[in-house]
């Protein structure tokens, strides 16, 4: 019998990678227990996002400390900044082992067996051409359940170094799927949330669409709730929406992105949609769904985004039936056409453009939220006393017998500058 061994994760960056690491989790062997405690670990798996330098830098700044805490843990660097910037870590002493996203899944022999492996495993992302399904999922402690169904991107916006981190667009096969979602609601998961890199773009590459995926889940599945993760204004259909509508399952919160509310901006993006079809897509949403939640991403301070474009964006939102945004401030990334373009905006203002739209993201919230005071709203029961409805909204409740994950009906109370309070009126009835 192998000694046990103890390892820790860190994840950083979006619903795909924290997918990515339950995967890892989920085919560990035998012998290795997961903790949370990093100091007591014998290996480190560390999940990169390289999106903006901020989480480069976080990243950069927890390895430091944890070498610091545990100078004899083992280091496992993987994720998106292994596979688009492997020369940045491999002169990093504080790295034993470097697995890059085209590799990820093998990390459980990796740490089984280390001595048959390189030190650093690193091969081309566009390489790889079908959906990587060779391992299931096991969620521990969770109210609701993840599911990969996309993977990459075919496009190229002027800012994003993502197709680079996760090569082309591929999706996982309807009927693994409708297999996967059955599954999770058997195990007791009243929610799975559907994500992907650019989950819109949903089967393009193997004769299907997001549409019909969603109708086939609609239609083959008995799971109570199914939520998206963000989608792309320029391939979603108002018939998505339409079906959406119609559906029992779907919940009624989405997350589109905007990125700029300037046509020139957007331009410069290489966004492939305007204004004018981001903005017919959020009211047909209101229209046919008045309950639900619109969220969106805003990238400030992108190259030659003066004041008076800055405020275009500022009015756009003040102007949309938006309820809440993703804030960003522009970072260059090395390769994209974006980083070598001149009238760059500075930190200063960048940082300052952020607050007014934080600020501006936090009073929509509030907004969204007193619509519904004293209405009884379906939701999932979180841990730390907590319900998520199903539009969206995050609220306090008092201690509860409730257990996690239970689909539970609350009312909204009161609505505070920082905190949402309400009560659970009981169990939601199908």
């Amino acid at each position: 019998m192998k000694p046990e061994k103890s390892v820790s994760f860190i994840t950083y960056g979006c619903k795909v990678n924290q997918f990515d690491t339950d995967k890892i989790i989920s085919n560990l062997p035998d012998n290795f227990k997961v903790v949370t405690d990093r100091s007591l670990s014998d290996f480190c798996i560390i999940n990169t996002c390289t999106v903006t330098d901020n989480t480069d830098n976080q990243f950069f700044k927890d390895l430091k400390k944890l070498k610091r805490d545990n100078p004899q843990i083992i280091t496992l660097v993987t994720g998106c900044l292994a596979q688009t910037s492997p020369e940045k870590l491999n002169h990093l002493e504080n790295i034993d082992l470097v697995v890059d996203n085209a590799n990820k899944y093998l990390i459980p022999k990796v740490l089984s067996e280390p001595e048959r492996y390189h030190k650093r495993i690193i091969s081309n992302i566009f390489d790889i051409r079908e959906f990587d399904d060779d391992f299931e999922n096991i969620y521990e402690n969770r109210s609701r359940a993840f599911l990969k169904v996309q993977d990459g991107c075919n496009y190229r916006c002027s800012f994003c170094i993502i197709p680079f981190a996760r090569g082309r667009s591929r999706s996982l096969k309807e009927f693994k799927v409708i297999e996967k979602i059955n599954r999770l609601n058997r195990l007791g998961y009243n929610e799975v949330v559907l994500t992907g890199i650019h989950l819109s773009s949903y089967g393009k590459d193997i004769g299907s669409s997001f549409e019909k995926l969603l109708n086939l889940i609609d239609k083959e599945t008995d799971i109570p709730n199914i939520r998206l993760s963000s989608i792309d204004p320029a391939d979603t259909s108002l018939d998505l929406i339409d079906l959406i509508s119609s559906s029992k399952k779907i919940c009624p919160s989405f997350h589109i992105s905007l990125q700029s509310g300037d046509e020139e901006v957007l331009k410069n993006m290489r966004r492939r949609y305007k204004i004018e079809k981001f903005n017919e897509l959020i009211n047909y949403i209101r229209q046919k769904l008045p309950s639900s939640c619109i969220g969106t991403d805003v990238i400030v301070g992108f190259p030659g985004e003066s004041n008076n474009l800055f405020n275009n964006t500022v009015n756009f939102i003040k102007n949309s039936e938006l309820n809440y945004l993703h804030v960003f401030p522009y970072s260059d990334r090395k390769g994209t056409p974006a980083s070598i373009s001149k009238d760059k905006v500075d930190d200063h203002e960048k940082q300052k453009r952020s607050k007014i739209l934080r600020e501006l993201s936090n009073n929509m919230k509030l907004e969204f939220a007193n619509k519904f005071k004293n209405i009884v709203i379906k939701g999932i029961k979180e841990k730390n006393n907590k319900v998520r409805t199903n539009n969206y909204i995050d609220v306090s409740v008092e201690n509860s017998n409730v257990s996690q994950g239970s689909i539970v009906e609350v009312i909204i109370n009161t609505v505070e500058k920082d905190k949402i309070f309400g009560t659970i009126v009981g169990p939601h009835l199908q």
